[in-house]
């Protein structure tokens, strides 16, 4: 498996690809990537967003106050990956 920062820098490279604006924050215990998701986010893109997201060590979306959708993928500051 690379390096945890390789696999972070992967998945913003590959969010920014897809046409996402990805964030960064750091957390005690892990680096979450966060990205707004537009309504008209064109559906042929999801399938690499979708490839992109698998390779964090957990991942999901959320609706936010005012309709928002936003992706998240979080690294854990351990090596260890959930199964």
């Amino acid at each position: 498996m690379p390096p945890r920062d390789a696999r972070i820098a992967d998945l913003f490279a590959r969010l920014t690809a897809a046409g996402l604006a990805p964030e960064q924050k750091e957390y005690a215990d892990r680096t979450l990537i966060e990205a707004r998701v537009a309504d008209d986010f064109p559906a042929a893109a999801w399938p690499e967003v979708l490839a992109a997201l698998e390779t964090a060590d957990s991942f999901g979306s959320a609706d936010r106050a005012g309709g928002d959708r936003h992706l998240w993928a979080a690294f854990r500051r351990t090596d260890r990956r959930r199964r």
